[in-house]
C-alpha cells in the first residue's frame, strides 16, 4: 500500500513539473479538408433565394480565401433554419471574398454557380474524398514557394416553379385568362395540359372545385374531380359553375423541394347536354355480384325505380334488391339482385324507361337484352399474365436452348406476347416467370388456368411428339401439355382445370421438338390467367 501511494506522488510530480514549461509541438501538421451543409457528392443542389454553408476544415494552411461569383452574397451566421428573411444577414460592406473559415452564401440568381475555396501550404498536402460511390485524391500543386489546393464546389440552384397550361374544348384551344366563361356540355371533357419547364416540375394535381358565389364563404370546398395527368382529360358531369387550378411540384431524392400553384381564371360553366343520355361502354359484373351499368353523364338522385329494370340469368328472370347511383361515380348505376349469381351464368339487362333522368335533365334511355360481363379475378399478376410492361418478368430458363423473347409481331390482346422460338437440332426452348408473392391455392377449390397461343404458318415439325408445356412449380407433378395440332395462324386459347394446395412461385413453360428433332417453328403466347371456377349449385 505504501508502495501504490509513493507512485501516485511521484506520477503527479511529474504532472507539475510539466505544467512548468510551455508545450511545443514536435512539428506543425498540414492537412486539407472541407466540408458543405449539402454534404460533398457531386453537384450541390439549392433553391433560388435561399443559402448554403461551406467549411474550410483545413489546418496548417498558410493562406486561405472563398471568392464566389457577383451576383450571390456572403451572409453573416449564425442562421437559424426557421429565418425567411435571409437579407438582415448580408455582411455590408459586400464583397465576393472572404477569408473566413465558415461562409454562408446566398444565391439570388438560378443556374450553375461556383463557388471556389483556395488554400496554400507550406508542404505537400492530399485531399482525399469520395465521389459517386468512388475515393479519389486531388493531390495539391506546387506554385512557387507554395503548395495550392484550388477547389471549386459547383451549385445547382433551381429557380422557382412557374406554372405554364393549356386549357382546350372539345379540340379548340381556349383562352383560360380571360374572363369569358367555358361553356362545357354534361358529360363533355375538358383537356388541360400541363406545359409548365421552369424550375424543372416533376409532377402537377389538377383539381376542380364548385365556384363560390360573390361572397359566398365556405369551411371546405370540396375537391368534386381531379387528375395527376400531364394531360388531363377531366369529364363534368354535373350542372353548375367550377373552378380549375393546377399544382405542380418538384420531388426527388437530393433535389430541393419546391411547389406553386396556378388558378385558371376562366370560369367553367357546365351546361345541358345536346347528346342522348344513354349507356357508355360494357354493363359488367364486380367481384361482389353486383352488376354495374354506366351511362354518359351523372344521374339525378332517384328512387324506387327496380320495376323499370329486368334481369335474365341463363334465361330466367331474377328478383332485383336494389338500383342506385353507385356512391364512388354518379355516372354508374348498380344493380343488386336477391339471388347470387355465378361465373358461368349467362346474363343480360333491360331497361324499359322509368322516371331516371341525369343530372341535367335528360331522360335515361331504355335498352334491351345488353349482356353482362362476368367478373374474372386474374390471380397472376398484369406483367407476367399480359406482359404489357415490355420488361423482363418473362426471361430465359436456365437450361434454355431456343430463343426467348418479348414480341410485338403478335398479340392477343393488348401490344405484347411471349415469343419462343425452337429451330431443328435444338433440345427444347424454355422460359420463366418468378412471382413476387407466390399463388396460394385454397383446399377444395378448383382453378381455371388458360393461356392463349399462337403458332406461325410456317412451322416445321410441329407433329411427331412435338409439344409445349406449362408447369406450375414447386409443383412438378402438375404438367399442362398441349400438342400443336390447331391451326396455324389463328389464336387459340388452351384451358385446364387444376387442384392442389401447392403454392404456385414459378412459371415453367418449354417446347420440346418431336423425336427426329426436325422441328423449327416460332410460337407466341398471351394471356396467361389462373381463376377461380365457379359453378351454380
Amino acid at each position: 500500500m505504501k508502495k501504490i501511494l509513493k507512485l501516485t506522488i511521484a506520477l503527479f510530480t511529474v504532472i507539475f513539473m510539466a505544467c512548468d514549461d510551455e508545450y511545443e509541438p514536435p512539428f506543425e501538421l498540414s492537412d486539407v479538408g472541407f466540408y458543405t451543409s449539402k454534404g460533398t457528392l457531386g453537384d450541390l443542389q439549392l433553391n433560388l433565394d435561399d443559402y448554403m454553408s461551406f467549411s474550410d476544415l483545413s489546418q496548417g494552411a498558410v493562406s486561405h480565401s472563398w471568392t464566389i461569383e457577383k451576383s450571390d452574397l456572403f451572409l453573416e451566421g449564425p442562421i437559424d433554419r426557421t429565418d425567411t428573411i435571409l437579407e438582415k444577414f448580408i455582411i455590408e460592406p459586400r464583397s465576393n471574398v472572404s477569408f473566413e473559415k465558415t461562409v454562408h452564401v446566398l444565391f439570388q440568381t438560378a443556374g450553375m454557380k461556383k463557388v471556389r475555396l483556395r488554400n496554400t501550404f507550406n508542404e505537400m498536402v492530399t485531399f482525399k474524398g469520395n465521389r459517386n460511390g468512388e475515393d479519389y485524391e486531388m493531390p495539391a500543386v506546387k506554385n512557387g514557394e507554395v503548395y495550392v489546393i484550388d477547389t471549386t464546389f459547383m451549385v445547382k440552384v433551381y429557380p422557382k416553379l412557374v406554372p405554364v397550361v393549356k386549357v382546350s374544348n372539345q379540340g379548340q384551344v381556349v383562352n383560360h385568362e380571360a374572363n369569358d366563361t367555358i361553356y362545357v356540355e354534361a358529360g363533355n371533357t375538358l383537356e388541360f395540359t400541363d406545359l409548365s419547364t421552369v424550375g424543372e416540375p416533376t409532377g402537377r394535381n389538377w383539381n376542380i372545385t364548385r365556384a363560390l358565389a360573390p361572397g359566398e364563404e365556405v369551411a371546405e370546398n370540396p375537391v368534386i374531380a381531379s387528375s395527376g395527368d400531364s394531360v388531363a382529360n377531366i369529364s363534368f358531369n354535373r350542372l353548375g359553375s367550377f373552378r380549375a387550378n393546377v399544382n405542380i411540384s418538384r420531388s426527388g431524392q437530393n433535389i430541393p423541394g419546391d411547389f406553386a400553384n396556378y388558378t385558371i381564371n376562366a370560369p367553367i360553366r357546365v351546361v345541358p347536354s345536346s347528346q342522348p343520355f344513354e349507356l357508355s361502354g360494357d354493363i359488367i359484373e364486380l367481384e361482389d355480384e353486383t352488376i354495374q351499368v354506366s351511362y354518359n353523364g351523372e344521374f339525378a338522385p332517384f328512387g324506387g325505380q327496380e320495376e323499370f329494370f329486368t334481369v335474365m340469368v341463363n334465361g330466367v328472370g331474377f328478383d332485383i334488391a336494389s338500383v342506385s347511383i353507385n356512391a364512388n361515380d354518379g355516372t354508374k348505376l348498380d344493380i343488386k339482385l336477391v339471388e347470387p349469381i355465378y361465373r358461368p351464368d349467362v346474363i343480360t339487362v333491360s331497361y324499359s324507361g322509368g322516371a331516371i333522368q341525369s343530372a341535367d335533365t335528360r331522360e335515361a334511355l331504355p335498352f334491351t337484352d345488353v349482356p353482362v360481363t362476368m367478373s374474372s379475378i386474374n390471380l397472376i399478376p398484369a406483367d407476367i399474365s399480359g406482359l404489357e410492361n415490355g420488361g423482363d418478368s418473362w426471361s430465359t430458363y436456365w437450361s434454355n436452348a431456343g430463343t426467348v423473347s418479348y414480341s410485338t409481331e403478335q398479340a392477343s390482346e393488348g401490344t405484347y406476347s411471349l415469343k419462343l422460338e425452337i429451330a431443328a437440332g435444338q433440345n427444347n426452348a424454355e422460359a420463366t416467370a418468378m412471382f413476387a408473392n407466390p399463388i396460394i391455392f385454397e383446399e377444395g377449390k378448383t382453378y381455371i388456368i388458360s393461356y392463349d397461343m399462337y403458332i406461325e404458318p410456317d412451322a416445321v415439325g410441329s407433329g411427331g411428339g412435338a409439344s409445349t408445356g406449362l408447369f406450375l412449380l414447386q409443383n412438378w407433378g402438375f404438367q399442362f401439355w398441349n400438342n400443336f395440332a390447331h391451326p396455324l395462324g389463328e389464336w387459340k386459347t388452351h384451358t385446364v382445370e387444376y387442384q392442389s394446395t401447392t403454392p404456385l412461385s414459378q412459371f415453367y413453360l418449354r417446347i420440346l421438338p418431336n423425336a427426329e428433332k426436325t422441328t423449327d417453328m416460332t410460337v407466341y403466347y398471351d394471356n396467361f390467367s389462373i381463376i377461380v371456377k365457379e359453378e351454380r349449385p
